[in-house]
Parts: structure tokens; C-alpha cells; sequence
């Protein structure tokens, strides 16, 4: 740890993670704001801070176009940041060079703080595809590193996860479904025509919904994997756990975005579940200080 922290690259990692998730967690008080503001709530017990009679409380029980907007922005944050910070401290730990580690931190910081300004002002496309490009080459760009040099299921299995988002997009050009009216002017240009685009498709949600297991299983596996590592396991068993866990992975999507009938993609899930428990009891058992 005292090396780390005279290690230059890995300080400049903690400086621009640190800005990035802070970002990130102000757009929770964001979303409070707007709620407040538009009168918008999701839950019964919140609208009493702006009304006490049950009738108007009941009309604020909605959802507001631009509350819907900050969420879909905070969102965005989650499926993009996280990897960022997992891929991040990984590429910090195989000793790049320092201006090529800052550039690649500033850039992607960079390209999230144009990203949210321009998805929370609704400016038109393509300023927010532009910026969130460019944060998710960053990414792939130190991700390449990373996989040369180690970590090598930990990276192949998040950078599934990121593809999930090209897959979104996929989906709603080719089913011209959008959430924000902006989007719609890449496959519309009359103003009738683009209103009936800002609709909900099931297929753009089932590939959302895979995106989102994927939030929830592979960030806790990439967090217990690295713990897993620094346990010093047996090689042979490491690498059962790891090539377990992104099969499992791999299998489940394609049986999410497939519609393949049950319980294939619940067997998947299991699996990967099963795999993630099993490192975790290693964790616990070679290190307990409860």
C-alpha cells in the first residue's frame, strides 16, 4: 500500500475517480431537485413534504418527463463509470506511462461532464452520443492494456457488460424506440412522426433488463474476484472460477436478448451466482475478523 500511494499514475486514478463518482452521486440530489420542482414522486411518504391534503397528494404520485430524464442520466453514470473505475485501477496497477494515464483519465472525465450537460439540457444529438462515445473508447483504450498485462476474465467480462449499452442503442434504432425526444431526429425529421418515436419497446426493455443483471452480478464479482486473487488461491481452482463465472455470463445473455425458453437463463444466473458465493466463502474463511 505505501508503494501505491508514491506511485504516481495510481494517485492521478484516485483524483479523477474521485471526481467522477462524485459527479455521479450528485445526480441523486439532482433527481431530488427535479422531484421537488415538478412535483413528481414516486412513493406516497415523499409527498408530504410539499402537500398534506391525500387528493393533491395522489396527483403527485407521477412521473415528469424531465425527472424521467435526470434518472435515465443517472443511469447512464452507473452502466458507464463503474467500469471506468474497475478498469481504471486495474490499467493504474500495470504501470502505464503517467501522460498516457492522465490523458486517458481527463478525457473520460471529461467526456461524462459534457455527457451529463448535455442528456440534463436536452442539447440536440449528436453532442451526447459524441461524448459518450468517446468516454467508452477511453475505456475500451485502457481496457486492452489491462488485458495484456492481467485480469484477464475480470476485463473480458465487464467489457460484455459495456457492449450492452451498443446493443441498446441497436435495438432502438432498429425498432425506433427512444426515451428522449432529441434521439428521435436520427431516425425522423417530421415533428408528428418523431412524437410516435418516444415510446416503450419490449424488445429494447428485455436488453435493458439483461444490462441491468449484468449491473448487479458482474460488479459484485469484479469487487470479490479481486479480493479472491489477493487470497493467493491454487491457479487451477482460480481459473475454474473465472472461466465458470463469464461462460455463465455469456450464456445468460444470449438466452436474456433470445428469449430462450426457461430455465436455461436461470440455470445461467444460478451458475454465476453459485460461482461469485464460492469466492466470497474464500474471502471469508482466509480472512475473518468478524
Amino acid at each position: 500500500m505505501a508503494d501505491l500511494m508514491n506511485n504516481d499514475v495510481f494517485l492521478a486514478f484516485c483524483t479523477y475517480a474521485t471526481i467522477v463518482v462524485l459527479k455521479m452521486m450528485f445526480m441523486a440530489p439532482l433527481t431530488g431537485y427535479y422531484r421537488m420542482t415538478r412535483k413528481a414522486f414516486s412513493n406516497w411518504e415523499d409527498t408530504a413534504i410539499r402537500q398534506k391534503d391525500p387528493e393533491k397528494r395522489k396527483k403527485m404520485l407521477q412521473t415528469h418527463p424531465d425527472v424521467e430524464r435526470v434518472r435515465r442520466c443517472h443511469q447512464n453514470d452507473l452502466e458507464n463509470i463503474v467500469p471506468f473505475v474497475v478498469i481504471g485501477l486495474l490499467y493504474a496497477l500495470t504501470g502505464p506511462d503517467l501522460s498516457t494515464a492522465l490523458l486517458h483519465f481527463r478525457v473520460f472525465v471529461g467526456s461524462r461532464f459534457i455527457h451529463t450537460v448535455s442528456y440534463v439540457l436536452a442539447l440536440p444529438q449528436p453532442s451526447r452520443g459524441l461524448s459518450w462515445v468517446v468516454g467508452m473508447i477511453t475505456t475500451f483504450s485502457m481496457a486492452y492494456r489491462v488485458f495484456l498485462a492481467f485480469s484477464t476474465y475480470a476485463t473480458i467480462v465487464v467489457l460484455k457488460m459495456m457492449l450492452m449499452s451498443f446493443m441498446t442503442s441497436y435495438f432502438r434504432m432498429t425498432k425506433k424506440a427512444f426515451s428522449n425526444p432529441e434521439d428521435t431526429n436520427l431516425s425522423a425529421k417530421a415533428s408528428e412522426d418523431r412524437k410516435k418515436l418516444v415510446r416503450v419497446d419490449p424488445d429494447v426493455e428485455r436488453v435493458r433488463r439483461c444490462h441491468l443483471n449484468d449491473l448487479e452480478n458482474i460488479v459484485p464479482f469484479v469487487v470479490i474476484g479481486l479480493l479472491y486473487a489477493l487470497t493467493g488461491p491454487d491457479l487451477s481452482t482460480a481459473l475454474l472460477h473465472f472461466r465458470v463465472f463469464v461462460g455463465s455470463r455469456f450464456v445468460h445473455t444470449v438466452a436474456y436478448v433470445m428469449a430462450v425458453p426457461q430455465p436455461t437463463r436461470a440455470l445461467a444466473f444460478a451458475v454465476g451466482l453459485f460461482t461469485t458465493f464460492s469466492m466470497a466463502y474464500r474471502v471469508l474463511t482466509t480472512s475473518l475478523f468478524l
